[in-house]
């Protein structure tokens, strides 16, 4: 599974971790990723979404279906038998 937000597109970034001493070694900054189950109204159906706290804001802000349309790009829509 990728670590990839559907909605606002975040990855793993990379970056240095610092020692007391400053030694530095690389490390992955994750993103806070949840895998939600969104009820769509229109269909009836539940869809599956792998979304951020960040992506999960802006749905509860803003709505599924205008984020729907500005990110559809990035979300698959998966039909629960």
């Amino acid at each position: 599974m990728s670590q990839l937000c559907q909605i606002t597109g975040k990855t793993n970034v990379f970056g240095k971790q610092i020692s007391h001493s400053n030694k530095k070694s690389s490390r992955i900054f994750k993103p806070n990723l949840f895998r939600k189950r969104i009820f769509i109204m229109n269909n009836n159906k539940f869809i599956h979404l792998l979304i951020s706290k960040k992506g999960l804001k802006i749905l509860y802000k803003k709505g599924l279906y205008k984020n729907i349309s500005h990110y559809e790009h990035r979300v698959t829509l998966h039909q629960e038998i």
